[in-house]
């Protein structure tokens, strides 16, 4: 897609300082600003941006109609949302934003979809030969295969997202804890080294670049500490997944998460937008804000495999922003 629009809007901002820092670097090289836009006039990201923009709650009616006029106003060209529950409206209006003249980047509305809910991931990746979880959802006619539910697992919502609401329970427990969460699902837990991939797919679902990194430590589902590893013993598994991520319509940004088990690796999760830890694969190597820009310029991009630093190390801190007022009321 070919537009005269080149300033960059990141949506749902918050806290992800980090990656508008990223795209300002882009940005900034092909003469464009990043616009950080959220409906929390503290929302931290906002002061880093080179603007700050409100934006209504997506849930309301009147979402559509702002973003579409920040978006002519500020001359956008490519959007970058960061959350979960905005990427399926985002997906299903992805059409009329590139009429407009901005890229979104986000997935299909059906990968948006499938990945979103737990149970859904299932299918979507039956007969691929990519191993997940056994799963089971509450009520003995959902238990795959028959088996029985192990004596510790792991329950969630269908549609969380950020750990919330996950916890190991014990099968005793089961049925005080799936009562209490809005349409959960029972996994077993899975044993071994926790493996986060950062991915970028083109406009086709070709995969241009990614950078698998260990989780050495989460807080509320975030890593906070990890280290970039070599992509060779991967590269095979993460063919199968990224080819089936793609026939659904897999584009830009994707995050996948595995565990490598005694039987191999099994996907736990997919977010088709940048996860919380991105900063450490764009320290490696990724930069995928380039890449995207270049892609919403029309440009072709050519895949770079395996280009990124291994044994890379990342730690977080809190910080703090202080102001006077808020932005707005």
């Amino acid at each position: 897609m070919t537009s005269p629009r080149r300033n960059v809007l990141i949506t749902s901002a918050g806290r992800r300082t980090s990656l508008v820092v990223h795209f300002q670097r882009a940005a900034h090289r092909h003469d464009a600003q990043v616009i950080a836009a959220d409906s929390d006039p503290l929302a931290p990201a906002l002061l880093v941006a080179d603007e700050a923009a409100r934006l209504p709650l997506i849930a309301t009616s009147r979402y559509f109609d702002a973003l579409t006029e920040l978006v002519t106003g500020r001359e956008v060209g490519l959007l970058i949302p960061t959350i979960d529950t905005e990427l399926q409206f985002l997906a299903e209006h992805r059409d009329q934003l590139a009429a407009l003249g901005c890229l979104a980047a986000v997935s299909s509305p059906g990968l948006v979809s499938a990945t979103g809910d737990k149970w859904l991931m299932r299918e979507l990746f039956r007969g691929s030969g990519v191993a997940l979880p056994r799963a089971w959802l509450p009520g003995p006619r959902h238990a795959v295969g028959g088996d029985q539910i192990p004596a510790q697992v792991f329950v969630k919502p269908r549609r969380g997202s950020a750990g919330v609401g996950a916890q190991s329970v014990a099968r005793e427990h089961l049925g005080s804890v799936v009562a209490s969460l809005v349409d959960p699902i029972i996994e077993e837990i899975l044993e071994g080294l926790e493996v986060t991939v950062d991915a970028l797919l083109g406009l086709d679902g070709t995969v241009l670049h990614y950078v698998p990194r260990l989780r050495l430590k989460t807080i509320g589902g975030e890593s906070v500490e990890g280290v970039t590893i070599g992509h060779e013993p991967l590269a095979s598994w993460l063919e199968a997944v990224f080819d089936r991520c793609r026939t659904y319509g897999a584009r830009g940004p994707i995050t996948v998460q595995l565990f490598l088990t005694e039987r191999g690796p099994v996907l736990s999760e997919i977010n088709p937008r940048f996860g919380g830890g991105f900063p450490l694969a764009a320290a490696a190597g990724a930069d995928y804000a380039e890449m995207l820009l270049r892609i919403a310029d029309g440009e072709s991009v050519a895949p770079s495999i395996g280009s990124y630093e291994v044994g890379l190390y990342m730690t977080r801190f809190y910080s703090e922003k202080f102001l006077t007022r808020k932005l707005w009321p």
